[in-house]
């Protein structure tokens, strides 16, 4: 079986992360809409459970975003050239 390499690992990194980035993006959009009032989502959920729940997101929020953000960034920079891969024999 063929060793896989870094690279492999960050794109099932990025991959996951912005599919959990989905979810969570949801969720807290549709929280602080129902803080706001806003589009009928105060009626969905009540205003103490939603600030809880809008609270609870934040720090994975961010921790998710930053890997997801790292990780594409540094694809990014590798296809336009500004990193380049050394190939180790």
């Amino acid at each position: 079986m063929p060793k896989k390499n870094v690279n492999y690992y960050l794109l099932k990194t990025a991959r996951l992360s912005g599919w959990l980035l989905l979810p969570l993006m949801v969720i807290y959009i549709g929280t602080g809409f129902s803080l706001c009032g806003k589009f009928g989502f105060g009626r969905l959920i009540d205003l103490q459970t939603a600030l809880v729940i809008h609270q609870i997101f934040d720090w994975p929020l961010v921790i998710v975003f930053v890997v997801h953000v790292s990780t594409t960034v540094y694809f990014a920079l590798w296809r336009w050239g500004w990193i380049k891969t050394h190939n180790r024999r």
